[in-house]
């Protein structure tokens, strides 16, 4: 496990040394979507774009916060789509039938390329699509495995996607790697939820 942390670190070009500990919780598109992360994870400020509605969940024990290691070493990416992007509420048997189409399979792959993705499963309910696959291009970020776990959904009228891959040197198996997944969605749509009608002010790094 040491071996995991050390390579995360060194892909993830972190620094240990912080003035600030890292954030749990980011507000992303103006505030109208909370990504909260599960326990033992912390959010990237130096890999996020949040201004781009983008956030990568690490464990906060490789962003320079004393923590301890969770049992599930991964990283999480959440990905905020404009306004009125969300697509997903009445059409998920639609949307997961093209995730398994080539077009589908481009659209999940890094290098935009069918061949490279080979699905492993698919879910569609309750105004959310899942789909686990396989990936032979670059991961979307360097040192990560080829498999990932992703998740569809609409939130305050956007589309948000989730996405969970493990370490190339530690990866991670289908049950750890979806429960990861599940935590990180249902920590975006409690913290969303529990927003008043007027968002206040929620940190962004």
């Amino acid at each position: 496990m040491s071996r995991a942390l050390v390579g995360m670190a060194g892909f993830l070009a972190l620094t240990a040394c912080t003035s600030a500990s890292p954030a749990k919780t980011v507000a992303l598109a103006d505030g109208e979507v909370i990504a909260t992360t599960p326990a033992g994870y912390c959010v990237d400020g130096q890999s996020s774009q949040l201004s781009n509605g983008f956030a990568v969940l690490a464990p906060c024990a490789t962003l320079g916060e004393t923590a301890s290691v969770p049992k599930v070493i991964g990283v999480a990416t959440v990905q905020v789509g404009p306004p009125d992007s969300g697509a997903v509420a009445g059409d998920e048997i639609a949307l997961r039938d093209f995730l398994i189409t080539d077009a589908g399979n481009a659209l999940l792959s890094t290098a935009g390329k069918a061949n490279d993705v080979t699905i492993l499963s698919t879910q569609a309910f309750n105004t959310q699509v899942m789909v686990h696959f396989t990936d032979k291009g670059p991961p979307p970020l360097p040192g990560l495995q080829g498999e990932e776990w992703r998740a569809f959904t609409d939130i305050n009228g956007r589309l948000v996607t989730i996405a969970v891959r493990g370490l190339a040197a530690a990866p991670l198996q289908d049950g750890p790697g979806a429960g990861l997944l599940k935590l990180v969605l249902a920590g975006v749509k409690a913290a969303t939820e529990a927003l008043p009608e007027t968002p206040g002010d929620v940190p962004e790094a």
